[in-house]
């Protein structure tokens, strides 16, 4: 690396003053003999401004190749939906008279062993609670469907003054890597001993399974993909009511354009 100051090359092997003086006199001679080639030389080679930059070469430089951008774009994650995300009067059409109803069929096996983009349906008060019977088992399985579900009921909406409406739906999008869509019917206000009567949750039932399908029809639109829909025997676990008259009450449902025309009720498989 080259000194900074060459004084100090010329002061090791003379006095400074003398190195100094001839220095100086033959940068003058040479510039007055030959003032065009100091003039040539200045124009050709000009100074570059900083100090102990050196002149860079003349030949141009290879093109610098750009780097390919690895940066992947976010996949947009599907929203949860709700009876905020549709207007008010959503149901006031009234169906054609040859207008198919729901059909439910029977099946034997484990619920949640099921294939990708599948809807499974089971019912919910409106306290944001799921700590028993086979809400327990969905809180244990899709934690974060859980918090989602949570914050609708007890952030979103206030459990004493301003619960979620019972006879409504929310529908939660696929979370916790299951690729399993969560459908949350409110049937009942509260749970427990203050949970409502059999006929209250049964009519709640049928508006908010009505609900639901319209939800499923808002996210299809929107290019979501909602394949198979699955129930619990909804109701008839901690709420207390016969599975029968909520089926029988369902199975009435007419369907609108663009709802699903099957849920299949799924039951544990009886051990041997």
């Amino acid at each position: 690396m080259a000194p900074k100051n060459n004084e100090s090359i010329t002061s090791y092997f003379q006095p400074a003053g003398e190195a100094k003086g001839k220095s100086k006199a033959v940068i003058k001679s040479t510039e007055e003999s030959n003032p065009n080639t100091s003039k040539a030389t200045s124009q050709s080679h000009p100074q570059t401004k900083g100090k102990g930059k050196r002149q860079t070469s003349s030949s141009p430089l290879p093109p610098t190749k750009k780097r390919p951008n690895t940066t992947s774009t976010p996949t947009t994650q599907p929203s949860h939906l709700a009876y905020t995300d549709i207007p008010s009067n959503w149901l006031q059409d009234t169906p054609a008279n040859d207008s198919p109803t729901l059909h439910l069929t029977h099946h034997k096996g484990d619920l949640f062993a099921a294939p990708a983009h599948t809807l499974l349906i089971h019912a919910c008060n409106t306290q944001g609670h799921w700590g028993a019977g086979i809400a327990k088992a969905f809180k244990s399985l899709y934690p974060a469907a859980y918090r989602a579900h949570h914050a609708f009921c007890a952030k979103a909406h206030d459990p004493k003054t301003k619960p979620v409406p019972t006879g409504t739906s929310q529908l939660l999008a696929p979370v916790d890597g299951s690729e399993h869509w969560i459908g949350c019917v409110f049937t009942s206000a509260k749970y427990g001993r203050a949970k409502d009567k059999p006929d209250a949750i049964v009519r709640n039932s049928v508006a908010a399974v009505e609900m639901l399908l319209e939800l499923v029809r808002v996210a299809k639109e929107a290019g979501e993909e909602v394949g198979v829909v699955r129930m619990c025997k909804i109701n008839s676990g901690k709420f207390g009511v016969p599975w029968e008259r909520t089926e029988e009450a369902l199975r009435g449902i007419v369907l609108r354009e663009g709802w699903p025309g099957e849920i299949e009720v799924w039951e544990p498989r009886e051990e041997v």
